[in-house]
């Protein structure tokens, strides 16, 4: 059977569809495509038995807003990762299942300023595949950050603070940045890269997704 990924797109102003080409270009998986603020947790509910792992996208919405969808998606991925289905969150998905997990997620600045461009981000601690002080160049563009971390989960990648967390016994990975970003993405979302950093986050970032699943066998 070809493994199969669910890739939740979480979004409030457009959906990021081409993110979505770009992480199947990036894995050579069968991946299937949610838009929980549309269609809620049903289609993934649907798909449960088929995907074996999952991918939360970036949200121009914010944790604490509570919207109708964050409960009951959340509530789903924490069930499929008690059932030990690897999750990768990025950005929004990052903060979403760390605060699922008690961790604080605040604006990184009092007047919420937007940080935006292309962050280098240094592995801290050895971790699944991944070694001490490697780096990778990932595309940005938030206001809110994770701060402090609950006992659960551990800090591994560090640009500003907790860019890379994981989960230390379930197979979670959240990062602050954005790995899938298409090219369209970098474009017109992060706005401020010059034709060489959207070539390296994109690489990196390929890189970076590409060893998560690695990790599990998935590819």
């Amino acid at each position: 059977m070809t493994n199969q990924i669910a890739i939740i797109d979480p979004f409030v102003k457009s959906p990021a569809i081409n993110c979505f080409n770009s992480l199947v270009n990036i894995l050579g998986l069968r991946a299937t495509y949610h838009i929980p603020s549309v269609t809620g947790i049903e289609t993934l509910l649907k798909e449960t038995k088929k995907s074996q792992a999952y991918i939360v996208l970036g949200s121009a919405s914010h944790v604490h807003e509570k919207l109708p969808g964050h409960g009951p998606l959340t509530d789903f991925l924490m069930e499929e990762l008690e059932r030990k289905k690897p999750l990768l969150g990025c950005c929004f998905g990052h903060q979403l299942i760390c605060h699922a997990f008690g961790a604080q997620v605040e604006y990184y600045s009092p007047l919420e300023q937007k940080l935006m461009g292309a962050r280098e981000v240094k592995i801290i601690e050895s971790f699944w595949n991944f070694n001490k002080d490697e780096t990778f160049h990932l595309g940005v563009t938030h206001k809110q950050v994770v701060k402090q971390l609950p006992s659960a989960l551990l800090e591994v990648g560090q640009g500003l603070r907790n860019d890379i967390v994981i989960h230390r016994s379930l197979p979670f990975m959240g990062t602050q940045a954005h790995p899938e970003a298409s090219e369209y993405f970098a474009t017109n979302d992060i706005t401020n890269l010059q034709a060489p950093e959207i070539s390296m986050i994109q690489n990196d970032g390929a890189r970076l997704i590409q060893r998560f699943f690695q990790n599990f066998d998935l590819i």
